[in-house]
């Protein structure tokens, strides 16, 4: 892949080093149209939690205990139930077996600390508080030493179907579980390793998309039925149908290629959905991709 003096990420153009050197977000933004904003408690609440978890981040503490309020248990019991329907439905095996695994609970907000001491005996990883989303570098760096980034805040309770930021009910209920899985934790951290080791913004951006069309988004093959792989649909109750069925949205075979160079909007219900035939697919599809970039992380 040639640098490019320009790159173009949700739709608008940026300067690569941004991908290689992103800003560091030392304060809590809301973003425009987000539910939560208007509402004082709610906002006060994040301000909280944002500077708790960015301190255990930083410092490297390991996740916080978290004294979750009522209204937050309301959310996670609401939607908990709903998103293990569908998982039962509509979600690969490798994930269902996760989460049986982990057998997180449905009734009470789980403490991360305790799924990270879960994790590490098993698979090496280990999870760490975020404050909110960290720039993509940012994330892999930390995955590259087997860390997951995890928040600890839900979101608001009037749209507890969707989230415009990853959140609690995003990250334990999507991609928590698989992280249990040896083969899937190796394959999140064989990304991560190669986008915290290029120097070349269109690489990272590349493994980016790689990575949202397979680990957030992805879909996968089972046995003739299209399945739901990726963690940004498995924590949502509106994604898991409109990424399987509904008309506006497209499916198209896994083709690498197609894959890294499709922009798309992480602020909107997803249309472009890749199908990947395996986990082993794109096992291969990234080293192929990694050799051709020459990251020496293999």
């Amino acid at each position: 892949m040639k640098d490019a003096d320009t790159l173009v990420e949700y739709g608008t153009a940026i300067d690569p080093r941004t991908m290689v050197t992103p800003p560091d977000v030392t304060e809590l933004e809301l973003e425009p149209g987000h539910p939560g904003l208007g509402d004082e408690g709610y906002v006060a609440r994040r301000h909280e939690l944002f500077r708790l978890c960015r301190k255990h981040r930083l410092e490297r503490l390991g996740p916080p205990f978290v004294k979750y309020t009522a209204e937050e248990t309301r959310i996670w019991r609401e939607v908990s139930p709903k998103l293990d329907e569908l998982h039962r439905k509509h979600a690969c095996a490798l994930y269902l077996r996760a989460k049986d695994d982990l057998a997180i609970n449905q009734v009470e907000i789980p403490q991360l600390r305790t799924i990270s001491e879960r994790l590490g005996p098993v698979t090496q990883m280990h999870l760490v508080p975020a404050e909110g989303a960290l720039p993509y570098r940012t994330f892999y760096e930390y995955i590259a030493d087997r860390g997951f980034p995890v928040t600890q805040f839900l979101r608001h309770g009037s749209h507890p179907e969707f989230t415009p930021e990853p959140d609690m009910i995003h990250d334990c209920l999507g991609h928590v579980p698989p992280l249990i899985d040896r083969d899937y934790a190796e394959l999140l951290v064989l990304i991560a390793k190669a986008a915290a080791t290029t120097d070349k913004g269109d690489q990272v951006l590349a493994l980016k998309r790689f990575s949202w069309f397979s680990i957030e988004f992805g879909l996968i093959e089972e046995h003739g039925e299209t399945k739901v792989f990726g963690a940004g649909i498995l924590s949502s109750t509106g994604e898991i149908p409109h990424s399987l069925f509904s008309k506006d949205a497209t499916r198209r075979p896994f083709v690498t290629d197609t894959v890294i160079t499709t922009d798309y909007d992480p602020s909107q219900m997803q249309k472009d959905f890749f199908v990947a035939p395996s986990l082993p697919f794109l096992r291969r599809e990234l080293e192929g991709l990694v050799r051709r970039f020459g990251i020496p992380v293999l």
